[in-house]
């Protein structure tokens, strides 16, 4: 009975060695304050935004960006894992624009919507105000202490308007469209520059004051890397249903506005000696918003 007993302590011993319990060790990512702050100093003939998007890009490049907003562009700070990060922002109260390669600091580029012109041609939307900035290295890895960073938001787009004197029977024009070539589509917000993509045909629209057809948008700037001719034209849709387009190179009218970068503000004149037929036929005589599909025929073409 001895030996059994010995033998069974023996045993108790070996079961409580092999049960004991290593402590197990989580990898918890350290974390790291950063203030951020906006000069809006450098706006000067626009509102302030809605708000801001700041996005930050690990200098790993195997880790996703971080996304921050700020309403009304107000500053505060925030918590980051301890990494080194490139840095993007713009206002988020926008329209028209579509964001590519989002996960890439230096190709994040703001891109102009397709769409098509009322005689069935490709085109983009013209994108809203956009204004931004960015910063190359911001140091948090090796940083024990909170540290502060302040983005200066700029203009980053053109003001282009136009009118278009000489048209008579303005009364019964039902709608307007104007289509300009020769635009940039797109534009790098780390180097604040155009794509080198090929350059866009951009859709806008216009209406009727004091007999001239006016109107405006914003735009990325003419492509400077692709000197084509810059074609106005005009779509005009009678309150018969018959559609008119006027045609005008205006390219030297834009090349001739100085730029800084790519920017410059633009005012396009156009004269003409056109008469908006008195068509009495049955037509929709309704307007519509752009991109729609509702101008198919082309009736006339006015070279002038």
């Amino acid at each position: 009975m001895s030996k059994i007993r010995m033998m069974g302590v023996v045993i108790l011993i070996l079961l409580m060695t092999a049960c004991e319990h290593k402590v197990l060790y989580y990898a918890i990512p350290q974390y790291r304050s950063l203030r951020v702050t906006f000069d809006w100093s450098r706006i000067v003939n626009h509102e302030k935004p809605e708000g801001m998007r700041v996005v930050f890009f690990p200098k790993n490049k195997s880790e996703e960006p971080w996304i921050f907003d700020f309403p009304y562009g107000e500053g505060r700070a925030i918590e980051l894992p301890a990494n080194d990060y490139q840095v993007v922002c713009y206002n988020y109260d926008i329209n028209n624009i579509g964001w590519k390669n989002t996960d890439s600091y230096k190709t994040y580029t703001a891109d102009s919507r397709e769409v098509q012109t009322p005689d069935g041609q490709q085109a983009c939307l013209t994108p809203s105000w956009l204004c931004g900035n960015h910063i190359d290295l911001v140091l948090l890895k090796d940083s024990p202490s909170e540290q502060a960073i302040t983005l200066v938001p700029v203009n980053m787009v053109s003001r282009y308007t136009y009118e278009v004197n000489g048209l008579q029977g303005t009364e019964r024009i039902a709608d307007i469209r104007v289509s300009l070539s020769g635009m940039a589509g797109g534009l790098l917000m780390a180097e604040n520059r155009h794509t080198d993509e090929s350059s866009e045909t951009l859709l806008f629209g216009g209406m009727v004051t004091g007999g001239q057809v006016k109107g405006g948008c914003y735009t990325f700037g003419w492509h400077q890397s692709h000197m084509e001719p810059i074609i106005f034209k005009l779509y005009i849709k009678s309150k018969w249903g018959k559609m008119y387009v006027l045609e005008q190179d205006v390219s030297q009218q834009v090349y001739d506005v100085p730029t800084m970068g790519h920017l410059g503000d633009v005012h396009i004149i156009v004269c003409c000696d056109f008469e908006i037929p008195n068509d009495t036929g049955e037509g929709s005589g309704t307007g519509f918003d752009v991109g729609t599909d509702d101008w198919t025929d082309v009736n006339e073409d006015i070279i002038f």
